[in-house]
């Protein structure tokens, strides 16, 4: 069975690409003692532009490769894209996710010295409470000498989390009773939040309807390809649902009529301009999540939704 090694990219990482006097960072460290067979390493789109991870990922797979540490077919760069990379709610479920997706039969190991303190905590949960099968292991600098990669004891908290993990989903389930209906009448062309009518241009309805009915009807979200067109079946629906909402609107609908489908720079474009429109009604931060059309998954490989319960959804035709 390959062994694998999975790791956030931080800061520290740099190592001597930043500075020829410094040691490698935390991950290349790693490889003085330890082998592995395939390896994994997560990066985080900043905002800021301060920090490029994504080049610090490519850094780092060049050094393995050229020291001959893993072939370099076997090393693999993911965009992991989090909000938040110091709220470990935000950053567990998205971890799982992820580790959930890698390919069966092999042996995880994850090194947690790289990332945010958050994001090594949520190493520990993971392996804490057995949700994916992984070892732990923190590489040190060497001025506190050998070993260069100690493996990481894990303590006996796992009860404490599980009592945590209740209290979470109490609180959770809470706060989805506390939120607003989403009201869509198809005949008048309505939308609302509660008692707040969304003021929403044409393709703007058609695209939140279309969300709407998919998460109605406990639909995944709509996964494509970071290819130039979106699915046919995305496209046949929003002209359907365009021409019964706005049939005097034609010239609205040749370009993509034309074009025989709508491209992913427009799609993009409009789920941008639909969720601006939806944010400044909503009363927090969290109802976000519940209400603005999410996007998820890894670079070149999106998916869309309304991450709702049906519950709180009303459509009236």
């Amino acid at each position: 069975m390959k062994n694998a090694l999975i790791s956030f990219v931080g800061i520290n990482d740099l190592g001597k690409q930043q500075d020829q006097l410094k040691n490698d960072g935390a991950i290349l460290t790693v490889f003085k003692e330890r082998k592995f067979d395939e390896v994994h390493l997560l990066w985080n789109p900043t905002k800021d532009g301060k920090i490029n991870f994504y080049s610090i990922a490519v850094y780092i797979k060049k050094e393995i490769t050229n020291r001959k540490y893993c072939k370099e077919d076997n090393i693999h760069l993911h965009s992991f894209e989090c909000e938040n990379v110091t709220d470990h709610n935000e950053i567990y479920p998205k971890l799982l996710k992820f580790c959930e997706s890698l390919p069966k039969q092999r042996n995880f190991t994850a090194a947690i010295a790289s990332g945010t303190p958050a994001m090594q905590v949520c190493w520990i949960l993971l392996a804490e409470s057995g949700d994916f099968a992984l070892k732990l292991i923190r590489s040190n600098e060497p001025k506190f000498g050998k070993p260069f990669v100690r493996d990481v004891k894990l303590g006996t908290g796992l009860p404490r989390i599980k009592k945590m993990q209740k209290e979470i989903n109490y609180w959770t389930g809470e706060f989805i009773k506390s939120l607003p209906i989403l009201l869509l009448n198809i005949k008048k062309r309505i939308i609302k939040i509660g008692e707040i009518n969304l003021d929403l241009a044409p393709v703007e309805f058609v695209y939140y309807r279309y969300f709407i009915e998919r998460a109605n009807t406990g639909k995944d979200f709509l996964k494509f390809t970071d290819s130039a067109i979106m699915p046919d079946e995305f496209y046949q629906k929003i002209m359907q649902y365009h021409r019964e909402s706005f049939p005097a609107a034609d010239s609205n609908r040749m370009d993509s009529e034309r074009a025989k489908g709508i491209s992913t720079a427009v799609f993009r474009s409009n789920i941008n301009k639909l969720n601006k429109k939806i944010k400044p009604v909503l009363e927090n931060e969290k109802q976000e999540n519940y209400f603005l059309i999410q996007s998820e998954g890894k670079r070149f490989y999106k998916s869309y939704g309304l991450n709702l319960p049906k519950n709180k959804i009303k459509i009236i035709n």
